[in-house]
């Protein structure tokens, strides 16, 4: 499980690796198993918490509240996967959101899920694909951050216009809740046909 990347701030730590293990690698490391009959998923499942466990340097208990949200014994946790990377994002006082998306153009086909009509119509064609899963993985970032459910991706998890590049930063807003969040600030990265988004709430 080569280390892909590794970011450590004061607020911080993030990583990334590519899966390369099978699964009965992870089985014996681990006491408890995930209900969950697609092999791949599995896996994946395995990997994310196995780089947990790397990046405290011993096996920690993760546990999910009512949203469904992981929880880590002092301090905050996120986590996302596809079947070539694992992704964790932990800090020990910070809330946290990280997502992990291969580039897709299936992703057109719900772009109305996380997008309003003005919004995909401004897409010029030739950075449509590119543009859309960096808008659906921001969100989902985003809506990691906020950790509670119950929002709605086009009109409480905003973004504000930007210019595609292969990394940069986004601004952001969760709006329509008790207290809004303003200014927040997406990380992204392209590579390997993977976007790459963070933020961390300082």
């Amino acid at each position: 499980m080569p280390l892909f990347s590794n970011i450590t701030t004061d607020s911080f730590q993030l990583a990334l690796w590519r899966i390369e293990e099978d699964l009965p690698f992870f089985e014996n490391k681990f006491t408890t198993h995930p209900d969950i009959k697609n092999e791949n998923k599995r896996l994946q499942w395995y990997a994310t918490r196995h780089l947990v466990n790397q990046l405290a340097g011993q096996p920690v208990l993760i546990t999910k509240d009512d949203a469904g949200k992981p929880l880590l014994a002092g301090g905050q946790l996120s986590l996302s996967h596809t079947p070539e990377f694992a992704a964790a994002m932990r800090s020990h006082s910070h809330s946290v959101g990280i997502d992990l998306e291969m580039v897709n153009p299936k992703v057109e086909r719900i772009a109305y899920k996380f997008l309003r009509d003005d919004e995909v119509a401004a897409i010029h064609p030739a950075e449509k694909i590119e543009k859309l899963i960096l808008y659906w993985s921001a969100k989902e970032a985003l809506y990691k951050l906020y950790g509670k459910g119950e929002i709605a991706f086009t009109t409480q998890l905003l973004i504000e216009p930007f210019t595609l590049a292969l990394q940069g930063e986004l601004k952001a807003t969760i709006t329509g809740i008790e207290q809004p969040l303003n200014n927040l600030t997406v990380h992204y990265r392209f590579f390997n046909d993977h976007v790459l988004t963070y933020v961390c709430l300082i």
